[in-house]
């Protein structure tokens, strides 16, 4: 985002994020009887940071689970390792900067597991992915991902492959890493439907941009989706 953003704009951005997509997970997990963790990368408390209430209240009452290893990859690794070896038989991961995500995706990626996979996968628009969930531990599933690329998600399909897994892949959502991402989001929160779950914080910082005129961009072709409710999932067996 900088230097688009100004630094300390691109942390204030962050911030609303990590609020909103805290709230997100806290209705999701409510609404389908799941425990909610949140896995900051360092320890850190936000009850120590006088300007990190708005985040301390959302991960409120939310269990804790530290992330290990180099590289992201390690770090989903051992976070499915720990949650499976204390008795969750369904675990799904989402990131921080999908904030416009539909707790019915959750709803979906949860049952998905349930009826037939083995992991559901959310891909994102910018060839990435939103969510991950899985039943069973695949030690190999994030061997050689070429992480912040355009390939990860392909690059998972077939190591997922290579596992034998049954995946089950979702609608596609967007998340946030580039201006004209919030430019998506600003054109997509003014369309969702009345009763969604809003993300406040993430709307607030895009409302402020568009008072500074920063937003809507201009002289740039951008195709946006309508509001996407997920089709019906679409399943890849291993070869």
């Amino acid at each position: 985002m900088v230097p688009w953003l100004r630094e300390s704009e691109a942390l204030r951005l962050h911030a609303a994020l990590l609020v909103d997509s805290l709230r997100l997970l806290s209705a999701g997990a409510e609404q389908v009887g799941a425990t909610p963790f949140v896995s900051f990368s360092e320890a850190w408390n936000p009850r120590n940071r006088p300007d990190c209430d708005e985040i301390a209240d959302a991960a409120a009452g939310m269990a804790r689970l530290s992330q290990r290893g180099a590289d992201l990859g390690q770090r989903l690794q051992d976070t499915f390792r720990r949650l499976f070896a204390r008795g969750f038989r369904r675990v799904v991961v989402i990131g921080s900067d999908s904030p416009t995500l539909p707790v019915v995706i959750l709803k979906g990626a949860f049952a998905s597991l349930e009826r037939a996979g083995d992991v559901v996968l959310g891909p994102a628009e910018d060839g990435g992915y939103y969510l991950l969930g899985a039943t069973r531990l695949l030690p190999r599933m994030f061997e050689k991902i070429p992480w912040g690329t355009e390939r990860v998600m392909r690059a998972t399909l077939g190591a997922l492959d290579r596992c034998g897994a049954r995946t089950i892949v979702l609608s596609p959502w967007h998340d946030v890493d580039r201006p004209r991402d919030l430019e998506w989001v600003r054109r997509e929160l003014s369309g969702r439907p009345p009763g969604a779950l809003r993300p406040e914080s993430t709307r607030a910082f895009v409302q402020a941009l568009v008072r500074d005129g920063r937003l809507p961009l201009s002289g740039r072709r951008t195709v946006y989706p309508t509001w996407i409710r997920p089709s019906r999932p679409a399943h890849r067996r291993s070869r």
